[in-house]
């Protein structure tokens, strides 16, 4: 009697694990997405934890920033002062600075004055005898050497009054816009430290906490994109020749609606049955891995059993 009991509750389990002979046993799978530290440095804050969902811009952890706010505060003073002297070069003189070679100019006009005087006074005394050739040639080479230096201080101050030359105007304009770029790379940098969601889905792993020093490219957290669910399924060598890339299958889950899914990939190679899939005979076969996109994927959850037919 008892192994009569024993032998009925076999072949109750053996019929409940039963499955139609075009139905296919799989589970759902979902991408992973690595969020990664862009740069190395402590980690001071982490905002998300396992399981929260997340939008594209939302602030997921962030790096201290220190050095990175002082390099940028340096970069912004000194493309300040690169715009500043590029202003400059463009600008001419000052009065101030103008100012001592006016009054040169002013010593300078009444020498010429003073020379021209004495060389008109003697020119008079000349025809009488009074004044020699050799003093006469001296007086106008006075008032010549009084001219020239006139002229020499007229033309240093038109200099001051004018912009520095072209060249030098557009080596301090590169200058200040290469500063400029500094500025904007190190506030890139900054910026870079406080890193956001560059897509909309599930926190999966939370893999470093607060206080923990990072490396650049290390991850922080695990996100499963929203949308990015797909169907992992099996199906024996027999029935391989059934399904091609792009082939239309229907999902069906206990407690869900059915919906249709595209073959997206068929493994090229054999492997045993993984233990997700809990039939004893299925396991004992070599099967074939195929991999189809669902039509609505957002209403399937990663790790829930399906069943696939054609």
């Amino acid at each position: 009697m008892r192994n009569l009991l024993l032998l009925s509750t076999c072949l109750v389990l053996v019929s409940c694990q039963s499955k139609p002979a075009d139905s296919y046993s799989g589970y759902i799978e979902s991408q992973t997405v690595s969020i990664n530290a862009p740069q190395s440095g402590w980690l001071s804050a982490v905002n998300v934890d396992r399981g929260d969902a997340v939008s594209e811009g939302e602030a997921l952890f962030r790096l201290d920033a220190t050095q990175q706010e002082h390099a940028l505060s340096g970069a912004e003073n000194r493309a300040e002062a690169a715009q500043a002297q590029a202003a400059d070069l463009a600008k001419g003189a000052r009065e101030a600075d103008i100012a001592p070679l006016l009054a040169q100019r002013i010593q300078a006009q009444s020498q010429l004055d003073l020379a021209r005087a004495n060389q008109a006074r003697y020119a008079q005394l000349e025809p009488k005898g009074y004044v020699s050739a050799a003093q006469m040639d001296s007086l106008r080479a006075a008032t010549k050497s009084a001219q020239a230096q006139l002229v020499n201080i007229d033309k240093l101050i038109g200099e001051k009054r004018l912009a520095s030359r072209e060249d030098q105007q557009r080596a301090a304009q590169a200058q200040a816009a290469a500063a400029s770029a500094d500025v904007a790379g190190a506030q890139y940098t900054v910026d870079d430290r406080d890193v956001k969601a560059r897509l909309t889905g599930q926190v999966d792993e939370r893999l470093r906490e607060p206080g923990e020093f990072v490396a650049a490219g290390a991850a922080v957290l695990t996100v499963r994109p929203k949308g990015r669910e797909f169907v992992r399924f099996y199906v024996p060598q027999a029935d391989l020749s059934k399904f091609r890339v792009g082939s239309v299958v229907h999902v069906g889950c206990d407690g869900c609606t059915g919906q249709t899914a595209r073959v997206r990939f068929i493994s090229p190679e054999a492997e045993f049955t993984p233990p997700v899939i809990y039939s004893v005979k299925e396991r004992q076969k070599l099967m074939f891995l195929i991999e189809a996109t669902p039509e609505k994927p957002e209403a399937l959850h990663a790790g829930q059993p399906v069943d696939v037919k054609l």
